[in-house]
């Protein structure tokens, strides 16, 4: 069986200001952000991966980073996947979170994920965001059926592939809580159905 180790990157400037970081956003760890990814590296000094996967983004790419940097295992080559980039969010990028409550598409992006319209605002529907983080993770699967697969993605989209994986249906997506910056969330594969093992662990 497949066992996913799911990190959102640490802490970015963005993130403190409260605005909107999507996929257009490239912004660096802060250094607390820095700080985080490492010591969640310390955590897993013992644990070997059969796979690096990260988002191309900046603040991906520097937390795989800090973490492979504090591990003790020889690991293979970090692989970059387009696909786990985060959900484009158009004229929302960088923008305060407070400055756009009275958009028509707030609430729905928010809470109603079915009812997004993407169009409205030149951003990426989380049903996009979701098909290609999902064929970013059959494929790892498919590839290491009986691997350890280290995958460092955003938050958008870990909040939709993950929950999926654990059977939670779309609409409902928007409810669950996402994973706090420079986490570590542990899924376990038996081929068909997930089970958490570590959810949401910050060190």
């Amino acid at each position: 069986m497949t066992t996913f180790y799911f990190v959102r990157h640490g802490e970015t400037m963005v993130n403190r200001a409260q605005c909107f970081n999507g996929g257009g956003t490239n912004s660096t760890l802060t250094e607390a952000g820095q700080a985080a990814a490492k010591r969640l590296g310390s955590l897993l000094a013992d644990q070997s991966f059969d796979a690096l996967l990260t988002s191309p983004l900046t603040r991906a790419v520097e937390t795989m980073d800090a973490i492979v940097s504090q591990t003790n295992q020889s690991q293979p080559a970090i692989m970059v996947v387009d696909d786990l980039k985060e959900m484009a969010l158009g004229d929302w990028e960088g923008q305060p979170g407070a400055s756009l409550t009275n958009h028509p598409q707030y609430e729905n992006y928010f809470h109603h994920p079915e009812l997004f319209d993407a169009k409205q605002i030149h951003a990426e529907s989380y049903q996009a965001v979701l098909e290609r983080g999902m064929l970013a993770i059959k494929t790892a699967q498919t590839a290491y059926p009986d691997g350890d697969v280290l995958v460092v993605a955003h938050g958008i989209i870990l909040l939709f592939v993950i929950n999926t994986l654990l059977g939670i249906p779309f609409e409902e997506i928007r409810s669950q809580k996402m994973v706090a910056n420079a986490s570590l969330s542990v899924l376990k594969s038996n081929g068909t159905q997930f089970e958490k093992v570590v959810w949401n662990k910050t060190v």
